[in-house]
């Protein structure tokens, strides 16, 4: 049964038929969860990992120009692919970002599409007059082997070593690409930070720190940092493209369950011809 206004005000059945006063309140109620439910089915909600927000927040600005009784809202703060979990978990999230594939242990309910490759890098302060570290190098650094800026070419100053409380996607692709990096044990020194940000933040205003960071939109935004060569090959479009430049993390965002509605037509979005554009114009590699 379906039902109208009609003249006076007065609810009508779907058969244009006056109904009395307990049954109009009850119509009454029926048009507003429905109204209530279409409202919240045109709104979807996204947070998590850094690394991916800045590319999600173009991707939503473009869609909902294209879609306009559509809204999707990316909560701006950083969260960590572990935040992004949470909330899509605790229904907080529609969709959450995150840094890395799931583990196993994550899956559950949990859907993962992946939507961009990102070059990881070795990134420390532009101060540092070096442009080129060789494996060994790197993982005589972080291994501990290697304390002095001096001796691999630099001026005389401390290396302080910078990493994640736990290995993210960006250490396993060196551990994955570099075979004296992939059973190092990082030195006892190094200064555990939880999130991306926290590590590129320590990175410009510590000269003298080092630390392994995706190189995406949240990297460039950081002016006085810079990401080493690595056996004479730069981290570039370019040797991206042709894989010269061995070390990449996949980003990915998670869904409760197969996405629905809004949910749904926004996921596909992003695969779409205009999406990838979003996506490479930030320096990534679409992968969907």
């Amino acid at each position: 049964m379906h039902y109208t206004i009609g003249k006076l005000g007065r609810i009508m059945n779907g058969e244009g038929r006056k109904m009395n006063m307990k049954t109009q309140i009850i119509a009454l109620l029926a048009l507003f969860l429905s109204v209530s439910f279409a409202s919240a089915e045109e709104k979807i909600i996204i947070g998590g990992s850094g690394s991916l927000n800045e590319e999600v927040v173009d991707l939503a600005k473009l869609y909902m120009a294209k879609n306009p009784g559509d809204n999707v809202e990316v909560r701006p703060e950083s969260m960590s692919t572990e935040g992004g979990l949470e909330g899509v978990r605790a229904g907080r999230f529609h969709i959450g970002l995150i840094s890395r594939p799931l583990h196993s242990n994550e899956k559950g309910k949990l859907v993962y599409f992946p939507v961009a490759r990102s070059m990881a890098g070795v990134v420390f302060h532009k101060s540092i007059p070096i442009s080129n570290l060789s494996d060994g190098q790197i993982c005589d650094i972080f291994g501990g082997k290697i304390k002095s800026w001096k001796e691999v070419g630099g001026n005389e100053a401390k290396i302080v070593v910078l990493t994640r409380k736990r290995d993210d996607n960006n250490t396993e692709a060196f551990r994955n690409k570099m075979a004296c990096f992939k059973d190092l044990v990082i030195t006892s020194d190094a200064i555990p930070l939880l999130r991306g940000n926290e590590v590129l933040d320590a990175l410009e205003k510590r000269p003298g720190t080092i630390g392994i960071t995706n190189l995406g939109s949240n990297f460039r935004d950081h002016e006085n940092i810079k990401a080493v060569a690595i056996n004479g090959v730069n981290p570039t479009a370019e040797t991206a493209r042709n894989e010269k430049y061995r070390f990449f993390s996949e980003r990915g965002i998670v869904t409760l369950g197969e996405p629905q509605g809004l949910t749904k037509r926004f996921v596909e979005f992003i695969a779409t011809a205009d999406g990838r554009k979003v996506i490479g114009s930030q320096g990534a590699i679409p992968v969907r």
